[in-house]
């Protein structure tokens, strides 16, 4: 949307600064504040990544007001309750291991089944909230505009992310912190020596997956909802601009958090947001110049 393209490129242009300055400062600000025991640091990194992909089951509320409250073939309606149960799922799923997993409290027990039930209650309010907020939409093209969310999630957190962690295998301060083995890299230093580093230490193979982070990128995943909120009905727009705000502190308190925990440097947190914001700029970009997926301007009732 128009309105907020100046948005998007100052939160972007925020982003690309950290990467500028984290070239220069990653070691020092980390060394200067990480601590792979902080506490508060873990409960955020823990609790962020469900928070994040809540929005991905909000949007999965809003195939099942497609399905109850739309007029499409039954053929839409089956791919509508497919997609709905994949962002249900994606969300229960994917932060899941984070709560026990190696980037949480660590518990090798409790990360094969608790984290599942606690990512499903919030999951699973996130999408009954879907349903109700979107059960009024306005524009039978939203579904499009769904699946334009979903390719840029994708791409970003399925794609872009991974494929630069297993292209850099950066290692992570928490390591570096604890060993003379393994010495700092820059963003754009790929460790080439990551496998006989594994073997020698030895240590987990998510110690050298510095780079970008995974956890900021999906703290943004909220940005995507937001920016296409008002194409479902205008009464979304005088909510937008707050809830982007918010969607800017939860996103900046994740990233300080993760490189509070000594999980990531400022450059590594700074391009995992970077990485969604330039594929969410390029999808506003595209959407707002589509007619027949912006809200169709009411006709004045007759008097």
């Amino acid at each position: 949307m128009r309105k907020m393209r100046i948005p998007l490129l100052v939160a972007l242009g925020v982003a690309i600064l950290g990467i500028v300055l984290g070239s220069f400062l990653d070691l020092q600000i980390s060394t200067a504040i990480a601590s792979a025991n902080n506490g508060f640091a873990l409960t955020v990194s823990a609790i962020g990544p469900t928070l994040g992909f809540a929005g991905i089951a909000f949007m999965g509320g809003g195939f099942v007001a497609f399905i109850v409250k739309g007029k499409y073939p039954k053929y839409m309606k089956v791919l509508f309750g497919v997609l709905a149960a994949c962002c249900l799922g994606v969300a229960i799923f994917w932060p899941a291991g984070e709560y026990f997993g190696i980037n949480g409290f660590y518990n090798e027990q409790l990360d094969k089944w608790l984290g599942y039930i606690i990512a499903f209650f919030p999951a699973t309010g996130a999408m009954v909230g879907g349903y109700f907020a979107f059960k009024d939409y306005k524009n039978d093209n939203l579904w499009i505009i769904f699946c334009i969310c979903i390719g840029v999630l994708l791409v970003c957190l399925a794609a872009a992310t991974p494929l630069l962690k297993d292209i850099i295998h950066r290692p992570r301060y928490r390591l570096i912190s604890t060993t003379d083995k393994v010495s700092f890299h820059n963003w754009w230093e790929p460790c080439k020596e990551y496998k006989d580093l594994i073997e020698s230490i030895p240590t987990d193979k998510d110690n050298f997956k510095s780079y970008p982070s995974g956890h900021a990128a999906e703290a943004s995943i909220l940005f995507v909802i937001i920016t296409f909120l008002p194409l479902a009905n205008k009464k979304f727009e005088k909510y937008q601009m707050p809830l982007f705000y918010c969607a800017c502190a939860f996103t900046l308190l994740v990233a300080f958090a993760r490189i509070l925990a000594a999980a990531h440097f400022l450059s590594d947190v700074s391009t995992g947001i970077t990485i969604m914001l330039v594929l969410l700029v390029i999808a506003n970009e595209v959407v707002m110049r589509i007619k027949a997926l912006q809200l169709k301007e009411e006709e004045p009732k007759q008097e």
